[in-house]
């Protein structure tokens, strides 16, 4: 083989390796980059800060109720006003104002401490209404004129006769659900008996002029 093909041979060698270098570092390079390049085309997965802790809603007060319900003995308020009188004259009116019955009846209220204290004050003051009412028609039978003693009698007996009846319509007026029921009925048959006492007075003191009690 002489020089010249010698020469080229080397020459080609010498191509090919640089040419098996060049490819190796081109490959090496590229995964290098490629590593590089997905890194940081990759982002880094972002730490969700924890959600932060929410108050609880604050519950408002309950409003307090209004109006004040209980006396002061504990039950519902009851207040009393008795009727003034229709009937008589002008005189007959101002001498009843301050009769005995309404007296102790208002003081016995106000010195009651409980429903039953209230009830048993009605009932006193009925009882001396009745108690009045026999003793003033009695008078008047005895002082009155004929004529007066005729009418007295005839309303008189009507009104006993129709007593039951105007007890049981008291009862069946106050409503089953009212608390104050019993004092109410109680109160109301005491005025029953006041007011027929009342009428009864007015005749004796058109009479005589005299308003007795007791």
């Amino acid at each position: 083989m002489n020089m010249n093909m010698k020469t080229c041979i080397r020459l080609l060698c010498a191509v090919c390796c640089a040419a098996i270098l060049l490819t190796m570092t081109a490959c090496s390079g590229g995964n290098k980059n490629t590593s590089s390049a997905t890194a940081e085309a990759t982002p880094a997965p972002e730490i969700t800060p924890a959600p932060e802790a929410t108050a609880a809603p604050e519950e408002e007060p309950t409003p307090a109720p209004e109006g004040n319900t209980s006396s002061e003995t504990g039950e519902n308020r009851h207040t009393s006003t008795l009727p003034v009188p229709e009937t008589g004259s002008e005189e007959f009116r101002a001498a009843f104002e301050n009769n005995p019955i309404d007296t102790q009846y208002a003081d016995d209220m106000e010195t009651a401490g409980s429903v039953a204290g209230m009830i048993t004050a009605c009932n006193t003051a009925s009882d001396s209404w009745k108690e009045q009412i026999d003793s003033v028609y009695t008078q008047i039978l005895e002082y009155g004129d004929d004529k007066t003693v005729e009418t007295v009698k005839e309303e008189q007996s009507h009104w006993v006769n129709e007593q039951s009846t105007a007890l049981q319509d008291i009862r069946d007026s106050v409503s089953e659900d009212d608390p104050l029921r019993a004092i109410t009925v109680a109160e109301s048959i005491m005025v029953y008996y006041r007011t027929r006492a009342i009428d009864l007075c007015a005749v004796l003191y058109d009479i005589n002029g005299t308003l007795a009690f007791g």
